[in-house]
């Protein structure tokens, strides 16, 4: 049935990014899904920083994906995070509950969402600010741990990394061409070993913290078939008491390689190389081939 509960134009990714956060342009949605589904509907606030528009309801959260009719959304995205959540669960893994989950069809768009139980803690990265060294080695020891359990290999249906749709992704193109026919050289001659789950970015925004400090796997729509080394592209904000409790002497050839082809196999790393030379200062323009980027990547532990 067709309603009309979403009245503006998503024109690009920067409209929805300056719509995604607004309580009011979307509560009508968000009524008429906790209505539909039957769930109290507490106070509504936005929530976390993400790529799809998230709120606080109450005791639960509901995460209202990029519709499929815009260019620059994955209409799949929908799919993979409740499998990829599942499997994760299935593992022991501690994640969110899913309550519901729907489609809307409204007026000018389709709205994939979940329903899910609010997880009463703080993100990753705010949690271990406050850490001492005792505590950052603990959560790091946990972090191993849960990686352990799930990079394996997992017969749900998410996307493979060497998908031509996600190796040759076309974010690549703002990349200079010198380095996207060397990025193509580079990977040719890589040896992959066999590809296991990976929850797609693996830390920060994507981890829940709780007042006994354990820690909640969220957001996973990025999820993907993957080398185990895909989720360990710029790994827990480069703590250095984090990284050497996690990988032990992480200063290496082998850490850096490992690095540098995460890097180069996420379908988003153009974005992210951008992201990373600003923060540190460097020239994007000036990183032409995948040596420079190496030597960023260096730079950055």
């Amino acid at each position: 049935m067709k309603t009309n509960l979403f009245t503006e134009i998503i024109t690009d990714r920067g409209s929805f990014d300056r719509y995604r956060n607004s309580t009011e342009i979307f509560m009508p949605l968000i009524k008429y899904i906790y209505e539909t589904n039957r769930i109290k509907l507490g106070e509504v606030s936005a929530t976390r920083q993400s790529s799809d528009a998230v709120f606080f309801a109450g005791d639960t959260v509901i995460k209202i994906f990029q519709p499929p009719e815009t260019d620059f959304s994955n209409p799949d995205e929908y799919n993979i995070e409740s499998e990829a959540m599942m499997f994760c669960k299935s593992l022991g893994v501690l994640t969110p509950d899913i309550i519901c989950t729907g489609t809307v069809y409204d007026d000018l768009y389709t709205f994939n969402y979940n329903v899910m139980n609010y997880i009463d803690g703080v993100d990753e990265g705010k949690a271990v600010s406050g850490y001492n060294n005792s505590e950052k080695i603990d959560h790091a020891l946990k972090l191993k741990e849960i990686s352990g359990k799930i990079h394996i290999p997992a017969d749900i249906n998410i996307p493979r990394y060497d998908d031509p749709c996600k190796i040759d992704h076309h974010l690549w193109n703002i990349m200079p061409e010198s380095f996207r026919e060397d990025r193509k050289i580079y990977l040719s001659n890589v040896k992959f070993p066999e590809a296991v789950f990976s929850q797609g970015d693996f830390g920060g925004d994507n981890m829940i913290i709780d007042k006994y400090k354990n820690i909640y796997l969220i957001d996973f729509a990025e999820s993907m078939s993957a080398p185990y080394y895909y989720d360990d592209g710029y790994p827990f904000g480069g703590n250095p008491v984090i990284l050497e409790a996690y990988f032990g002497n992480y200063k290496t050839e082998e850490f850096y390689e490992l690095q540098l082809i995460a890097w180069l196999i996420n379908w988003f790393g153009a974005v992210l190389i951008d992201w990373r030379a600003k923060d540190m200062g460097i020239d994007f323009a000036g990183i032409t081939n995948v040596n420079a980027l190496r030597d960023m990547i260096i730079k950055t532990f």
